[in-house]
């Protein structure tokens, strides 16, 4: 073979790796290195192809080949060191990153890789400073890496200081301006720099409204994030009050715009704070008002200073589609108003016009007749869980890729860029948008029993360009219907709401493929002791879950101190769901629920046939290095006997077991 038979077959090759055929990758590097065993670009090309199936060990061993031979290619050592770090060799992954980023200081994209990189490794390693400066120096060489974004964000969320930081707080204001972050990971530290900044803890402070929207970092967190913060939802709920209660012709332009970023935010927990009667009176005036100044004369026009006003604060305790003349809000030319109502309008009455026309043509597997699903499905029709307006970025990533770096001791299957992914409960499609961004090539099937979740599902990957779901009402009981086999299924927060999740698991097992993997998240019994106590005392009180209910037992909890009669359920608000409606009803407030524990699991998993692969999470939480000391004989952390001795011993790992498992080659 002459070099330019070589040079072809690497074209093809990574041809192949680019359309997701690793093993026909794979088959032409091997023809390429038995002709010159000593070719570099032979030898990287076969890592990356058993990199992208899965196989750390191997890849890494032709890296190395790749790495000696020729020390100068900066990939070579960015892709060696991403099987290293497969392998847990974290120092060694750190170094060969190092050697990328400094050879490649005349390409910055593959710099900005080999930064990120780096940084993902001290951030395993617990190196958090050192992280945060490789994902800067990354976004300095290329401001839109998404990895960066993700990381940067990741690692400022964590980071909490005793007084007030003003460079943390730019920083966290950087964060949130940063088009790929996940702003839920910021939201806990913004709130803590908030707290410290204005003495929301200490006492109850005066804030004036015009303030808040002056000050880069409230504005961002109310635009951006859900408050997820007991102490300044009191605030917020007191700044609510100011605002209503204010007369009309003080609230200036600057406390508007407070009040319009607040809206948003009752918007998006579904206007969880408690009101007292003379704020609902004055909401019931301005409505009113509003309505009469829009229907009995609306071709006079209306001032539209006063519209603006009076529709934001109105805004502040419900959605405007609940307005009878909100035909004629909705009508108005967009800028019309100003950009803060607009933006209200699209969020509270646009976009549920639109999820009505959806929901009207949804698919339907078949009508759903079981009683427990017919009563789970009702509580979401009423409370679509959860809203949600941003999805962070996501990074394509192979599936075996994926697996293979999660749990070293797996050979996942090469499902290649196009696996078929059924999503068996997907809610209002958050976990859709993941999916669909990390496999954009997959065709997926998205079910759930609420027909409003799946309308909000359909617009929202609508207006991100996803285009690769199939939506439709079913329940999981009905699916063998849908006459079609998976190479992926995951169900995360679902069949622990079933009348007997047993039934789901297998139904969706005989759904999987031969080979095939199963996600799987269901609820910690040890993990959500304080989560029954509550759903305990609402049962024993009786307590409704309608949302006036929801919102007079939170304000119960929210005022309960340590030694009060409700001092021991205010762990409960250390869990983000229980700052909306629609999530705080999910919580405690659920119509079916089961709670596990791993020694459970292994009975379920018996049951099915399905084979354990282990736990999502735990490695970066640091149980999995606890648990290789307890249990040294168990290197791939599998023994889920092992597993509910270790809980037992060291307590409660999390709330929801998220896990992996997968069903046995034919």
């Amino acid at each position: 073979m002459i070099g330019a038979d070589v040079n072809l077959l690497l074209e093809q090759a990574f041809a192949a790796l680019g359309a997701g055929d690793s093993a026909r990758a794979q088959t032409l590097s091997e023809q390429i290195i038995a002709t010159e065993p000593a070719n570099p670009n032979g030898q990287h090309l076969a890592g990356l192809a058993l990199l992208q199936r899965g196989d750390a060990q191997a890849a890494a061993r032709h890296f190395e080949q790749a790495v000696q031979t020729d020390p100068n290619q900066p990939d070579f050592h960015l892709n060696y060191g991403v099987a290293l770090e497969h392998l847990g060799r974290i120092d060694d992954a750190a170094e060969h990153y190092r050697s990328a980023l400094s050879l490649a200081s005349d390409h910055p994209p593959t710099a900005a890789r080999a930064a990120a990189n780096l940084g993902f490794a001290h951030r395993r390693k617990g190196d958090f400073m050192d992280a945060l400066k490789a994902f800067e120096q990354a976004l300095t060489l290329n401001p839109g890496h998404v990895g960066a974004q993700l990381g940067l964000v990741h690692i400022l969320g964590g980071l909490r200081t005793p007084d007030h930081s003003p460079s943390l707080e730019a920083a966290l204001v950087r964060g949130l301006g940063l088009e790929h972050a996940n702003y839920a990971d910021l939201s806990a530290a913004c709130a803590h720099q908030l707290s410290l900044k204005h003495g929301l803890a200490a006492q109850p402070q005066t804030i004036a409204p015009a303030a808040i929207s002056q000050d880069p970092l409230f504005s961002a967190y109310l635009e951006r994030c859900l408050n997820a913060d007991p102490v300044l939802e009191l605030f917020l709920t007191d700044l609510r009050r100011d605002l209503i209660l204010m007369p009309p012709d003080e609230v200036s332009d600057d406390a508007l715009r407070t009040a319009a970023l607040l809206a948003g935010q009752c918007f998006l927990n579904e206007y969880v704070f408690l009101a007292d009667d003379d704020e609902i009176n004055a909401v019931a005036d301005l409505k009113r008002h509003l309505e009469s100044i829009l229907i009995k004369s609306p071709d006079a026009d209306p001032d539209p200073d006063v519209v603006c006003r009076d529709a934001i604060l109105y805004a502040l305790y419900a959605p405007l589609n609940t307005l009878e003349c909100s035909d004629i809000l909705g009508k108005m030319p967009v800028g019309a108003l100003g950009a803060d109502l607009d933006r209200l309008i699209e969020l509270t009455l646009r976009d549920s016009l639109t999820e009505q026309d959806i929901l009207d043509g949804l698919e339907i597997l078949i009508p759903i007749t079981d009683q427990t699903s017919l009563a789970v499905g009702a509580m979401y029709e009423k409370n679509p869980y959860p809203r949600w307006l941003h999805a962070p970025a996501q990074q394509p990533v192979a599936l075996a890729a994926y697996l293979g770096g999660l749990f070293a001791h797996f050979q996942p299957p090469d499902t290649g860029e196009k696996p078929d992914i059924l999503i068996a409960g997907c809610g209002t499609g958050q976990h859709v948008v993941h999916a669909a961004r990390t496999h954009p090539g997959a065709a997926i099937t998205a079910i759930d029993l609420s027909k409003a979740s799946l309308a909000y599902a359909v617009r929202m990957t609508r207006k991100l360009g996803i285009a690769n779901v199939r939506f439709l009402q079913a329940d999981i009981l009905d699916l063998e219907n849908l006459g079609q086999i998976f190479d992926i299924i995951q169900s995360v927060g679902v069949l622990h709401h079933m009348r007997d999740p047993l039934d789901g698991w297998r139904v969706l097992e005989g759904l999987l493929r031969p080979g095939g993997v199963f996600k799987v998240g269901l609820y910690s019994a040890r993990g959500r002791e304080t989560i029954q106590a509550c759903r305990r005392l609402i049962a024993a009180e009786g307590i409704a879950s309608a949302p006036a209910d929801i919102k007079r037992f939170r304000r119960r909890i929210l005022g309960a101190g340590p030694d009060g009669e409700d001092g021991n359920l205010a762990g409960v608000m250390e869990v983000r769901d229980f700052f909306t409606t629609s999530m705080c009803r999910d919580l405690l407030f659920h119509v079916q629920e089961h709670n596990t524990g791993p020694k459970a699991l292994a009975a379920d998993l018996a049951a099915t046939g399905l084979q354990f692969i282990g736990f999502e999470g735990f490695e970066e939480a640091g149980i999995n290095a606890a648990y290789r000391e307890a249990y040294p004989g168990d290197p791939a952390l599998t023994n889920l006997d092992n597993w509910e001795a270790f809980e037992a011993t060291h307590g409660q790992l999390t709330d929801m077991y998220v896990f992996w498992c997968h069903k046995p080659p034919a």
